[in-house]
C-alpha cells in the first residue's frame, strides 16, 4: 500500500513538473510579455540573445525613411475586442494598387517593412499598408497566433481597406515568416476579396506544429514529448489548435490567386524543404524563387535586385 501510494505520488510530482515546464514554455512561445529563459531562447529565436545585428545600420536608416516620409495610422478592432493597429504609406503619384503587409513572429510592421517601403512607394508608386498584428508593436493582445488569428483579422484588414479606399483598387499580399504563414491561409480562404491580385509568401512555415517539431529535432531539445500538453495548454488559454488552424499546406492547396514563393537555401528556422511542400501543394499559378545564401527572412536583403525582379514580374503579369 505504501509503495503504491509512492508511486503515485512520483507520478503526481513527474505530471506536475512535466505541466509547469510545458505551462513555461507556452508562455516563452505564445505570451506576449515574456522574459525567456536562456535555457530556450534559441528555440524560440532566430539568433542567440546579444548576437550582433549586420542590420542594424540600414535599419535606423530605414526606419527614419519611413518616419520622415509619413505614416498615416489606421485603427481596426479585431473580431476578439482586440485594438489594432495599421499603417499607411502613400506614393507621390496617386495609385489604385495597395500593398498589405503581413510581418514576422515577435517582430512589427515597421521593423519588418521598413526595409521595402522605398521599393514599394517610390520605385512601384504602390499605396503600401502594412500592420502590427495582435500582440506585436502597438496592437493588443495577450497571445501570438502564429499566423491562425492573424489571418482572420488580416481578411478583416482587407475589408477595412476596400471600405475605405474603394472596391476597385487592386491588393497584393506580402508575408514574411509567420506573415507568410499568415498571407497562405488567406490566400486559401473563400472570404478572400476578389481584387487581391497576387501573393508574395516569403520563408513560410507549413504549420506551427511543424516548425515546433522541426525546432525540436534540429536543436536536439527534450521537449517533444511535451509538444502535446503545450499544445493543449495553447488551445485553452490562446483559443487555436497548431496544426489545424495553421495549416498554410492545406490553405495553398485551395489558393485562390497566384503565389510567388520565395525562400533563403540556408535558412536554418525555416527549413528550405518546406517551401518546396508549399510550391508542390500550391494548385494556383504559382513561382519559386530560391535565393542562394539567405538565412530566415534575410532574401531580401541578400538579393534585392532578383527578389524585386520577381515581385516586378507578378506585377506586370497579374495587375
Amino acid at each position: 500500500m505504501k509503495k503504491t501510494a509512492a508511486l503515485l505520488g512520483a507520478a503526481a510530482a513527474l505530471g506536475g513538473a512535466a505541466y509547469g515546464a510545458s505551462d513555461l514554455l507556452f508562455k516563452a512561445l505564445i505570451a506576449r510579455e515574456v522574459k525567456v529563459p536562456k535555457s530556450v531562447s534559441k528555440f524560440i529565436t532566430e539568433k542567440e540573445e546579444g548576437a550582433e545585428n549586420p542590420l542594424e545600420e540600414k535599419y535606423k536608416e530605414c526606419m527614419q525613411y519611413i518616419e520622415d516620409y509619413g505614416l498615416e495610422r489606421h485603427e481596426m478592432i479585431s473580431d476578439r475586442g482586440q485594438k489594432l493597429r495599421g499603417y499607411l504609406m502613400r506614393p507621390a503619384k496617386p495609385s489604385d494598387v495597395y500593398v498589405f503587409g503581413s510581418h514576422g513572429y515577435r517582430s512589427d510592421g515597421k521593423g519588418e517593412w521598413c526595409y521595402f517601403a522605398k521599393f514599394y512607394v517610390e520605385e512601384m508608386g504602390y499605396n503600401f499598408f502594412f500592420v502590427d498584428h495582435q500582440s506585436h508593436g502597438e496592437s493588443e493582445g495577450e497571445y501570438i497566433g502564429f499566423a491562425s488569428h492573424e489571418h482572420k483579422d488580416a481578411l478583416k484588414w482587407l475589408r477595412y481597406i476596400n471600405d475605405t479606399f474603394g472596391s476597385d483598387i487592386k491588393i497584393i499580399l506580402h508575408g514574411i515568416s509567420m506573415g507568410s504563414a499568415t498571407v497562405m491561409l488567406m490566400t486559401g480562404n473563400d472570404a478572400l476579396p476578389e481584387n487581391v491580385k497576387f501573393t508574395v509568401a516569403d520563408c513560410g512555415y507549413t504549420s506551427a506544429m511543424d516548425e515546433f517539431n522541426y525546432k525540436i529535432e534540429s536543436l536536439k531539445l527534450p521537449f517533444k514529448p511535451l509538444v502535446p500538453v503545450i499544445s493543449a495548454i495553447n488551445h485553452k488559454k490562446a483559443g487555436y489548435d497548431f496544426q489545424k488552424d495553421t495549416d498554410a499546406l492545406s490553405a495553398v492547396r485551395a489558393a485562390r490567386v497566384p503565389v510567388l514563393f520565395i525562400h533563403g537555401d540556408k535558412d536554418l528556422f525555416v527549413p528550405t524543404k518546406m517551401v518546396y511542400e508549399l510550391y508542390d501543394a500550391c494548385t494556383s499559378e504559382k513561382e519559386l524563387f530560391i535565393v542562394e545564401g539567405a538565412d530566415h527572412a534575410k532574401s531580401y536583403h541578400i538579393d534585392p535586385k532578383g527578389y524585386e525582379q520577381r515581385v516586378k514580374a507578378m506585377a506586370e503579369k497579374y495587375l
